[in-house]
């Protein structure tokens, strides 16, 4: 009996202790992603070209450097973006507001959600 609970209780850190550990996470994932994870929070990332994936709510970001693509998976969230080539918004009530397109004069929008704002910042 004791080992069963001791072998259960080790499955279930092994399967959810990194949930509770990336609660306020910014995870590079194996596919070269930036996964950005937790509630009110406030951070900068740089993204050297990579994808960035929001997965927070109710926080502000500053994304230094060029993103390939930020996908915005949370809501209410305010994200600050240097360069970037596509945005994607899959939440509602989300500003973000860009510097400069990777490509030509705007970076592509693909807007799944409603009560977002996209701007150009100058």
């Amino acid at each position: 009996m004791v080992k069963t609970l001791s072998s259960i209780a080790i499955l279930f850190v092994l399967v959810y202790g990194g949930t509770f550990a990336s609660a306020t996470a910014l995870i590079k994932s194996p596919t070269s992603d930036i996964v950005i994870d937790g509630h009110h929070l406030r951070k900068t990332v740089r993204c050297n070209g990579d994808k960035v994936v929001v997965d927070a709510n109710n926080s502000v970001f500053t994304l230094r450097g060029q993103c390939d693509e930020v996908e915005v998976n949370g809501a209410e969230n305010t994200i600050t973006i240097d360069v970037v080539a596509t945005i994607v918004l899959n939440s509602a009530d989300n500003t973000v507001r860009w510097k400069k397109a990777a490509n030509g004069d705007k970076p592509k929008v693909i807007d799944e959600s409603s009560g977002n704002k996209v701007t150009q910042l100058k």
